[in-house]
């Protein structure tokens, strides 16, 4: 189990410093695209039709690719007020839960996220003519990278013989 744990630790941290580049990728993209728009607009007069909308996918990618990240990273943001009141045994399993609740949410955007994407691959974005199943596959790629890194919190918590804290160092 612990050279599972390990390989699988280190791909999910190599999987994490991928996300990180095309998070660092996709803002600088956006960055441009919305930079170009501005002076197209105001400075040629010749605004960009399809800018706005491509920044607009960038940016809902970047927020699903950025909340995998923060998944791995364990940095969502989380209530410890009654955590904190449980005793360890309290903790564990209300971890367990969040963890099994966690998991359905993720599995469910993935299956819906999947069927979106078949659905909408035949349609197309109205100013870049680029199938919509584009922008929309975010949903599965995003839920697919999540249950992998929550896959490994599960295994690593599991493996200590406790549940470490929800964020809270």
């Amino acid at each position: 189990m612990n050279a599972f744990l390990r390989v699988l630790t280190k791909f999910d941290n190599l999987l994490a410093k991928t996300e990180a580049a095309l998070l660092i990728g996709l803002v600088s993209v956006m960055t441009v695209i919305v930079f170009m728009q501005v002076v197209y607009r105001y400075v040629l007069a010749q605004p960009l039709h399809w800018s706005e909308e491509m920044a607009r996918y960038l940016f809902v990618w970047l927020s699903i690719l950025g909340a995998t990240l923060g998944l791995q990273k364990r940095g969502h943001f989380g209530l410890d007020i009654f955590y904190q009141m449980l005793p360890d045994r309290g903790r564990r399993a209300l971890e367990f839960v969040i963890h099994l609740l966690m998991g359905t949410v993720i599995f469910v955007i993935l299956v819906q996220g999947i069927l979106l994407v078949q659905k909408t691959i035949p349609q197309e974005s109205p100013a870049m003519g680029i199938s919509m199943g584009w922008a929309y596959a975010c949903l599965p790629v995003g839920a697919g990278l999540m249950a992998i890194h929550l896959l490994l919190i599960f295994l690593k918590d599991r493996k200590n013989g406790r549940m470490d804290r929800l964020n809270l160092q």
